[in-house]
């Protein structure tokens, strides 16, 4: 078995989130506008990220200052923490989220989580379930400059664990998941959600799975 690791996306991957990002798109999209990023180019359809990146890239075309590009984005952010924290008493394990973090560790696999949700939502989900008896690196969207999918995120996780991206698979639900492993050189495995479908993450998914349950029979045989 020549998989060392194997890091999974938290929120609709582990747990089942309760997070409602599209009250807090619309605020962040509405503030945005107002702060001077062309609403042309702002949908709420678009992933968090996308927003924030886009916004950035406007407000720099537009010559705002870096000090005051990165106050703008702060209070987005401060947007998207209040959804998650919001969402703390929604949030439940995947039915087969134990059962296979148990497995794996049995299979002696390190194993982390790599997270565009902040620290503070993530520790507290990881409190929550107890899944720090499993886990052996959290990365969350405020320990990394740059967010998923930018390789970045997935990469700083693989360093910790001391893993090199070749003896990794990255487990996750959407294409920014998908795009974050292809960058970094990781197999992806793609678990089909009812949320969403993704042509664009099950293109670059190793595979696909519709339960977390097979992943430790699946781990074995690569």
């Amino acid at each position: 078995m020549r998989v060392k690791a194997v890091i999974f996306d938290l929120d609709d991957t582990l747990i089942r989130s309760g997070i409602d990002y599209r009250v807090a798109k619309v605020s962040a999209i509405k503030f945005l506008v107002e702060s001077g990023v062309d609403e042309t180019l702002l949908n709420e359809n678009m992933s968090n990220m996308e927003i924030i990146n886009r916004a950035i890239e406007d407000l720099r075309k537009k010559n705002f200052s870096e000090i005051r590009i990165k106050e703008i984005i702060n209070n987005v952010y401060a947007m998207f923490n209040k959804a998650e924290l919001k969402s703390l008493d929604k949030a439940e394990l995947m039915d087969t989220s134990l059962k296979t973090l148990t497995e794996l560790k049995s299979l002696g696999l390190k194993i982390g989580i790599v997270t565009n949700s902040c620290s503070t939502y993530s520790k507290k989900i990881v409190e929550k379930f107890s899944l720090d008896k499993y886990i052996d690196i959290l990365v969350s969207r405020d320990d990394v400059t740059r967010h998923k999918p930018d390789p970045e995120h997935l990469l700083k996780a693989l360093e910790a664990l001391g893993v090199d991206s070749s003896e990794a698979v990255f487990v996750g639900d959407h294409f920014v998941d998908a795009l974050c492993a292809k960058r970094a050189g990781v197999k992806f495995i793609l678990v089909k959600n009812k949320k969403w479908s993704s042509q664009e993450a099950e293109k670059n998914a190793f595979t696909i799975i519709d339960d977390l349950g097979v992943l430790s029979s699946l781990i074995r045989q690569l």
